[in-house]
């Protein structure tokens, strides 16, 4: 005990002597976290140069993508038959009532719907960006009834079917390699001529004949459409029964839209989902009028970033109504540093607690200076991150950054404080802090409680290690002394405190 007492005297003598001979402790805590608040500054800036260069990335895949028509989407098959009715206005100049003829078209979906593709994806590069670029053959099979329009209290007399025409839906036609060759009941169907007025729900498509008298019985379609895009596939389920299979050596899917996948298998060869759609789950009917009803207008067929893509307010309906598969990088590396410097403030808080503890041990006044020189080499880390992560693998740019803000504070410190040991300590405390950091980025359904643990256990450490601080005072003494003759313990008068070699380890 008497040894304990010598000891803790000693400290408290030269923290008494040399640590804040003219200031209150709180003082420093307080300059440190106006330190803290200022590098906030350089963060911001980092933080506007990662959303800099997500803006230049995209700007570099769009240059890549838009000659290649962009993401692909494959509308479907809709056959329009035209028809004339006679409607009646009032004529505004001889107040009367007029007749006249009035054309419009009646579409009519498949019953069954079915596309089989297989896309393998290659990456095409920018600079130092690459997008994934495929093409790929659609297999295409569908199904018609025969033409039905008496719900719709038109005579037949005024359906014309000799103009009738099938309709392929595509997104831009830019991402047809070859025209497609579609056949009908085994027959190759031809071209319209023309593309007729009116008829097409699309926002681009491809036009064929379709003969009088299939029309009438109903018949089938198979073919294969040609294709090439990049980055996604989108394929829209038009009919009464729609079933996709899409088949890749892509190992990265992404699978979203207004349906998952039936079925699904995944693993270091590729992937392979099936979907099995209902028409009673889509927003499209089985057959309507031209002017009643504009896919490309009333439902979102297209990509959600498509900025031509409008939903009518009659439409309470959210979910888009397409079949989305995107080909991802697994890991969005600026997604992942914005994601650091998010936490930046705790792990600038740690190390800075971390010199002020050991300040306060080995009773070394630090200036102000430099421990704003170490908050700036952490800073430096997010730039560093980002920098190596444009270049080379995530895990491995974060690994340098790491190691080199941590060896240049290890030698910082060990010069400041003019021993080694602190040196190891601070290197110690800055390598478990980006261990901390990069569990939180790994593990995102557990970033919420690993952040809260690790705060809790600094916290707590803190006031473990504080807990006999004379905050009010300049002096630092023990808190008990101990009288050799009665072996009882007394509280020195006034406000007291220590830090001895036993509140350390």
């Amino acid at each position: 005990m008497e040894a304990k007492q010598t000891t803790d005297n000693t400290v408290a003598g030269m923290l008494k002597k040399s640590l804040f001979p003219h200031q209150a402790a709180w003082i420093k805590p307080l300059i440190i976290f106006i330190m803290m608040l200022l590098l906030l500054i350089p963060l911001a800036f980092i933080r506007s140069l990662v959303n800099d260069r997500e803006r230049y990335q995209r700007t570099a895949e769009a240059s890549i993508m838009e000659p290649a028509g962009g993401e692909p989407v494959i509308a479907g098959l809709v056959l329009a038959v035209p028809y004339d009715e006679v409607v009646e206005y009032t004529d505004p100049s001889q107040k009367t009532v007029q007749k006249r003829k009035k054309s419009d078209y009646i579409l009519t979906v498949p019953e069954t719907y079915q596309l089989v593709t297989q896309i393998d994806p290659y990456r095409l590069s920018r600079g130092i960006f690459t997008v994934p670029i495929f093409n790929g053959d659609l297999a295409v099979k569908a199904t018609f009834s025969g033409f039905q329009f008496s719900q719709f209290n038109i005579a037949e007399k005024d359906i014309r079917y000799k103009d009738a025409v099938l309709i392929l839906g595509v997104k831009d036609k830019k991402t047809l390699t070859a025209y497609p060759a579609l056949c009908i009941n085994g027959t190759p169907l031809i071209e319209a001529l023309t593309e007729p007025a009116g008829a097409s729900p699309f926002r681009n498509a491809v036009y064929y004949t379709v003969p009088e008298n299939i029309v009438r019985s109903g018949f089938s379609i198979e073919g294969s459409i040609a294709v090439q895009g990049g980055k996604s596939f989108c394929m829209v389920p038009l009919a009464a029964d729609n079933s996709f299979t899409v088949q890749s050596a892509w190992t990265a899917p992404s699978f979203s839209g207004g349906w998952l996948p039936k079925d699904r298998s995944l693993d270091a060869s590729g992937f392979t989902a099936d979907w099995r759609i209902s028409g009673l789950s889509t927003v499209f009917p089985r057959s309507w009028k031209a002017q009643d009803f504009d896919v490309s207008k009333d439902t979102d067929m297209y990509d959600e970033y498509d900025v031509y893509s409008q939903k009518a307010a009659s439409k309470s309906r959210k979910s888009p109504e397409t079949v989305k598969i995107g080909f991802i990088t697994p890991i969005n590396h600026y997604s992942q540093v914005k994601r650091c410097i998010t936490y930046a403030l705790l792990f600038l808080a740690v190390p800075f607690l971390a010199i002020f503890l050991c300040e306060l041990w080995s009773a070394v006044r630090i200036h102000p200076i430099q421990y704003f020189l170490i908050g700036i080499a952490d800073v430096l880390f997010y730039l560093l991150l980002l920098s190596f992560s444009e270049h080379f693998a995530f895990n491995l740019s974060y690994l340098i950054a790491t190691a080199g803000v941590c060896t240049v504070v290890g030698f910082y410190t060990a010069a400041i404080f003019k021993q080694i040991r602190w040196g190891v300590l601070l290197t110690a405390v800055q390598a478990v802090s980006y261990l901390l950091l990069f569990g939180i980025l790994q593990s995102e359904d557990y970033a919420l409680l690993i952040g809260s643990i690790g705060i809790f256990c600094v916290v707590a450490l803190l006031m473990f290690l504080t807990r006999r601080v004379d905050w009010y005072g300049t002096r630092f003494t023990s808190v008990h002394t101990h009288t050799e003759e009665t072996g009882r313990e007394t509280s020195p008068k006034g406000i007291t405190g220590g830090f001895s070699s036993g509140d350390i380890g």
